[in-house]
């Protein structure tokens, strides 16, 4: 098992015990009945384990869709319900330092406070949690968007590029759910496909036939693919190569020329940001990705992680299209996200370079979006 994933159990665990104690220990019910409801918990949330064991860690044992869908939602309840429960217990810490210390305690009624407390987090969570797993199923929006590049060739005037990311195919996704996104992706008729990392969650014994209907994208002036960290997780070679095999270029600190009529587009793109974790081999450069470059008119860093772009900066893209970020995916982790990540969403201009962060085409973990919902973008360059 995985740093990560003895970090993400750990904190799990102290998660449901904190819920067991602050809330479901207070209730007014029989014990076999709170010992029924921890236990339950714990099922849902040792199934996410076992999910987890499965999809990013190759564990050799089917498991059925049933089991994955209790586990990841067990997991995303817990993270929805935790921030709820943190901002009522600290108000109601704060209403106890403020209250006299002559005022009597009132024990049954500060036991119906803290549960009615409770009840209200869990009539908060609930219905949120029904409206993301409904949002992150909805049909991706097509978000359109300008690339304003300065001194753009005329040629390279309206080129168009489809970009989606973090499809995350392997968890809860599969190849039923991603027809349909092909089928959007073709009726937008972009000159040219990317997808910026985070095809895929598992490896390519597995997951690889759910991606096989991408082979079946066209565009006028190719499909590009960068490595996302997920890709690293499940066999980062087997998914360049299988990647290559779905007729995507693949750009591993790589670059190719695009052109369109006289104009000149250099596409070039990245391992993910902390690929050189598994050796200095799979370093993410945004410098070597355009060394020796032919002459262009403009270059197009693809680049999974928005951080990328202190060094696009440097190196003087003038685009950089990324994903990773999810937006944050659902409430209240929408705001919490920027703690970790300075571009999160939409079009931002960097220094001389404009980025822009697609919030993804599926989800990662529990099959939940809110405020957040999947996204295909539609870039057309045009003249700064």
């Amino acid at each position: 098992m995985s740093l990560f994933s003895i970090v993400v159990s750990s904190v799990v665990l102290i998660l449901w015990v904190v819920i067991c104690w602050r809330m479901i220990m207070p209730l007014k019910a029989r014990p076999v009945t709170k010992i029924a409801l921890a236990g339950l918990l714990l099922l849902g949330l040792g199934m996410h384990h076992i999910t987890r064991l499965y999809v990013h860690e190759g564990l050799p044992v089917e498991v059925p869709a049933v089991i994955r869908w209790c586990g990841y939602l067990s997991f995303g309840f817990l993270f929805l319900l935790a921030p709820f429960l943190f901002v009522k217990e600290t108000l109601q810490l704060v209403g106890r330092l403020f209250t006299p210390k002559k005022t009597p305690v009132n024990g049954a009624r500060r036991a119906f406070i803290h549960n009615a407390g409770n009840a209200l987090v869990l009539a908060t969570a609930l219905p949120i949690t029904a409206f993301s797993v409904a949002e992150a199923f909805q049909t991706p929006l097509i978000k359109k968007n300008i690339l304003p590049v300065k001194e753009l060739h005329p040629d390279l005037q309206g080129l168009t590029i489809a970009h989606i990311s973090d499809l995350h195919v392997g968890s809860i996704l599969d190849k039923k759910w991603l027809e349909p996104i092909v089928q959007q992706i073709e009726t937008l008729n972009a000159d040219i496909v990317v997808l910026t990392g985070d095809a895929i969650d598992g490896q390519v014994s597995r997951v690889g036939k759910e991606l096989s209907v991408l082979k079946r994208l066209r565009a006028p002036l190719g499909k590009f693919f960068v490595t996302g960290n997920h890709e690293f997780y499940s066999g980062v070679d087997a998914w360049v190569g299988q990647m290559r095999e779905l007729d995507f270029t693949v750009l591993n600190n790589e670059h190719t020329l695009v052109q369109k009529g006289n104009g000149k587009m250099l596409m070039a793109g990245v391992w993910d940001f902390h690929g050189d974790r598994i050796g200095q081999e799979y370093a993410s450069d945004p410098f070597a990705a355009k060394a020796d470059a032919p002459e262009h008119d403009m270059s197009l860093l693809l680049a999974h992680n928005p951080r990328n772009v202190y060094k696009a900066v440097e190196a003087q893209y003038d685009v950089q299209l990324s994903g990773h970020t999810h937006g944050g995916q659902y409430f209240p982790w929408t705001y919490a996200v920027g703690l970790f990540q300075q571009y999160v969403s939409g079009r931002y201009q960097v220094g001389g370079t404009v980025l822009y962060v697609n919030t993804g085409t599926g989800f990662w973990g529990p099959p939940m979006r809110f405020t957040v919902p999947p996204e295909i973008t539609l870039h057309t360059l045009e003249r700064a």
